[in-house]
């Protein structure tokens, strides 16, 4: 259910960009303090996702604004306009939205961060999202859905420009339920990572994996064996090592998170390390489900996360959800929704706070492109 919240970006902003809808009503501003060098420099850059409060454009632009209030990136996730790509005919909205995306982030002074995400899963089963009617339930061993794969990364490369480009995200969830389709998989990617290499070298390329499930802890109550091996598939094209994670898929209380949790990840790589997606709610969801989470424990896991992000160098830290969506959905959306630094009406939660305490410290990154094998 995880993955229909992390790809909801991918289906409905395209058009939110355009809307000029309005909102319902006035969000009041988080507040942020002028950038200092007091404390200690931070190694990783900071950023959230474009996924808006509300669906209006209004709220669309405060996702970046708040975005560019604390921190340095912006992450804008998306499906492959599959449809466009093969026939090589871009729609307008498409046109207007990489525009209107790129203005905004470049008014905001963010990176992009760029994720392609062409797999969703529904009621428990993985596949790859928005097809055409001509190609539901094709995979990778499709001609047109590995050009079309390759083409909308050549695409988001050159007009979105983008620092950081996920070429799949948490793909071992794919790989869980369709092991020969992510061998071909592995292929296109490598073939997408050599064809933006060669407009843009200084992008940074790389998959990203579902933290909990690559430990093997998902899914609860039925472990599977880690899946850690997974990662060697993407060499040598492989610019950094980034995992999404939401620990409330399996501990109801953050204080159960092992003190060694994102510890254990340079232990089974070299390459620079991104927490692409974080979240943990600030209060219990439906039906029991994270039932300890509450506004002070979400603020004590960001901060020791943030803490072992620093101790450990990593590269970037990506909480995904800026402020609590008020919008409606299925598929198990309730547990996310209050996953937010900032609360439906603007107020700051207590992790925003910390947030901003560590996104005002002075940068100095360590990450740099890898070199073309």
């Amino acid at each position: 259910m995880w993955r229909l919240v992390l790809t909801l970006a991918a289906y409905m902003i395209g058009a939110l960009v355009l809307s000029a809808c309005g909102s319902d009503g006035s969000i009041p501003e988080a507040t942020v303090p002028a950038p200092t060098s007091d404390g200690n420099p931070r190694t990783f850059e900071m950023g959230l996702s474009s996924l808006p409060s509300q669906l209006t454009e209004e709220s669309y632009e405060d996702a970046f604004e708040r975005a560019g209030r604390a921190g340095d990136v912006v992450l804008i996730q998306r499906t492959p306009p599959w449809s466009e790509m093969i026939s090589g005919d871009l729609s307008g909205d498409t046109i207007a939205a990489t525009q209107r995306e790129v203005e905004l982030a470049e008014e905001e002074g963010l990176a992009i961060f760029f994720a392609i995400d062409p797999t969703e899963e529904i009621e428990g089963t993985s596949q790859l999202a928005g097809l055409p009617e001509n190609l539901r339930g094709a995979g990778f061993d499709n001609a047109q859905v590995r050009d079309a794969f390759v083409s909308y990364a050549q695409y988001v490369a050159e007009n979105y420009r983008p620092k950081y480009l996920a070429l799949g995200v948490e793909i071992n969830s794919y790989q869980q339920q369709h092991p020969e389709d992510f061998e071909r998989f592995v292929i296109v990617y490598h073939e997408a990572y050599e064809a933006v290499k060669a407009f843009s070298p200084d992008t940074l390329i790389f998959p990203t994996f579902q933290f909990e499930e690559l430990q093997g802890l998902l899914p609860v109550g039925d472990p599977r064996p880690p899946q850690w091996h997974l990662i060697s598939r993407f060499e040598p094209r492989l610019d950094m090592v980034a995992v999404s994670s939401f620990p409330s898929l399996a501990f109801a209380d953050p204080q159960l998170i092992p003190p060694s949790y994102y510890a254990q990840i340079p232990s089974h790589t070299d390459h620079p390390i991104a927490i692409s997606a974080l979240g943990y709610a600030s209060e219990p969801g439906p039906e029991g489900s994270v039932s300890g989470a509450t506004e002070e424990k979400q603020a004590q896991f960001l901060q020791r996360t943030l803490d072992t992000a620093s101790q450990l160098q990593f590269s970037m830290v990506i909480w995904f959800v800026g402020q609590d969506p008020t919008f409606e959905s299925d598929g198990g959306f309730e547990e996310f929704r209050r996953t937010g630094l900032v609360r439906e009406n603007g107020a700051e939660k207590l992790a925003w706070s910390i947030w901003q305490s560590v996104a005002v410290r002075a940068l100095t990154p360590i990450v740099e492109p890898t070199p073309i094998p």
